[in-house]
């Protein structure tokens, strides 16, 4: 049986109590950690009964993996989407920095609450996950790479796997900020971290 059937159970995809739970479980994993979150904290802070999320999902593990397979599809798609439509790199790089800004600021980044709880996958989730994780990368490394040809790959491989780091922390730096300074900030700084080429020495 795949993750998919099992966490989907016998509810609908996106079902509003569904939705809730994945967005309750996202903030508790990435705080918490998938061994301190019990399921009775999950139903609590959700506003609902055990019952009722056993009706959404086979038990906690196939919550987390649904919680991060969610987040990096819709990371994945848009990126791809946006690669493919738009001909123009920098106009290209600079929509999924801002997508990816604002779907950390809208909920838990999934690449880091797969990272706190990595251990509680199964292995044939693990790996999908990453490859998942490795794709998503790839979209923004395709872009760049055109943008600086004074790097190698690695070197861009590290760069782009740097910004991610960077832009996913705003998910617990972001204290007293609204949403437009939060962008215009973190757009402007990955743009130039991703896309200045530094000036030769004299």
């Amino acid at each position: 049986m795949t993750s998919d059937k099992v966490a989907a159970g016998a509810a609908t995809a996106d079902s509003p109590r569904r939705e809730k739970l994945l967005g309750v479980a996202a903030e508790l994993f990435l705080h918490n950690g998938y061994d301190s979150v019990t399921v009775e904290m999950i139903c609590a802070k959700a506003g609902i009964s055990g019952p009722a999320l056993y009706r959404h999902f086979q038990n906690k593990q196939a919550l987390l993996i649904a919680v991060v397979e969610k987040g990096l599809e819709s990371l994945h798609q848009f990126a791809r989407a946006t690669v493919e439509t738009q001909p123009d790199p920098t106009t290209a790089l600079e929509t999924m920095i801002e997508h990816h800004i604002l779907s950390v600021i809208d909920a838990p980044p999934t690449p880091l609450i797969f990272l706190k709880n990595e251990h509680a996958f199964p292995e044939a989730d693990r790996r999908r996950v990453r490859r998942e994780m490795n794709l998503y990368a790839e979209e923004w490394i395709s872009t760049v790479s055109p943008l600086r040809p004074d790097l190698s790959e690695p070197e861009v491989r590290l760069l782009t796997q740097s910004v991610f780091s960077m832009l996913n922390a705003v998910a617990t730096l972001n204290k007293g900020l609204d949403q437009k300074s939060i962008v215009s900030t973190m757009s402007y700084a990955a743009i130039q971290a991703l896309t200045a080429i530094p000036h030769a020495s004299a």
